[in-house]
């Protein structure tokens, strides 16, 4: 967490005993250029940059300290819930039990406070980032290994391990992207910004159309932690294996 003192932004000696902490996202570089999109087509993205882990308790508490669920600028064109608690409240665990619009109002919020543009991934932008340029269908590889990846193992014999619950954001560091990424399958499915239906639609509204997550769960079997493996809800829709990770299009260090 980037700490900032309070008399570093002019406020009075009352005042001054506060510290606003702000989110230290740990940014990855994913070069941009072809890649394999799906079953085998090939697309182009420019540069980019991702979080290296998901968004975790400990920043999205910022968020809700700082009056976010009361401010209207960062939810216009969204649905505004009250906020619920995740159900794995430790601070390094992935943040849970927050919808899709819960999610893009945290990155209007973060992307003010940092002066730069953070936001969700597209789908493309995170297969590119879970399958490299090659398309393989594990940040690691073409096959799905056994304790590479908080899933369940055991509903299909693919190991022995079955945690139950979320695990700390990194824990698995010998099973990441080729550039690095963490947590990209398992851990907690990730909302992506587009719509399922429609991918091309990016932007914010109430229409209730679904939008997509990607990366499966501690909750599924390897084939939803497929960097392949599409999958949809309702913007509203909050459970205790759905997170979020954040992206953005300018260089930062």
């Amino acid at each position: 967490m980037k700490r900032v003192a309070a008399a570093d932004l002019g406020i009075d000696a009352v005042q001054a005993q506060r510290m606003i902490l702000l989110p230290d996202i740990d940014w990855v570089e994913i070069p941009g250029g072809d890649f394999v999109f799906q079953e085998g087509e090939r697309r182009s993205l420019p540069t980019f940059y991702m979080a290296r882990y998901p968004v975790t308790n400990a920043h999205y508490r910022t968020f809700i300290d700082a009056g976010g669920y009361r401010d209207e600028r960062w939810w216009r064109d969204l649905v505004r819930p009250e906020p619920e608690e995740s159900r794995f409240p430790q601070a390094n665990r992935p943040r849970t039990n927050v919808d899709w619009y819960e999610a893009v109002a945290f990155s209007r919020w973060l992307s003010e406070q940092l002066g730069y543009e953070v936001r969700l991934p597209t789908e493309e932008e995170w297969e590119r980032a879970a399958r490299g340029h090659d398309g393989h269908q594990y940040p690691w590889g073409a096959r799905y290994q056994t304790g590479y990846a908080n899933i369940d193992e055991k509903d299909t014999k693919a190991g022995e391990w079955y945690l139950g619950q979320t695990t700390a954001v990194g824990v698995y560091g010998h099973a990441s992207s080729a550039e690095g990424v963490l947590d990209l399958s398992g851990n907690v499915w990730e909302w992506c910004l587009n719509k399922y239906d429609r991918p091309d639609e990016l932007a914010a509204d109430t229409s209730g159309d679904w939008r997509v997550l990607r990366g499966g769960s501690w909750l599924n079997p390897p084939s939803y932690a497929r960097g392949s493996q599409r999958f949809t809800f309702a913007p509203s829709d909050r459970y205790f294996d759905y997170g979020f990770r954040l992206v953005s299009s300018v260089p930062v260090a």
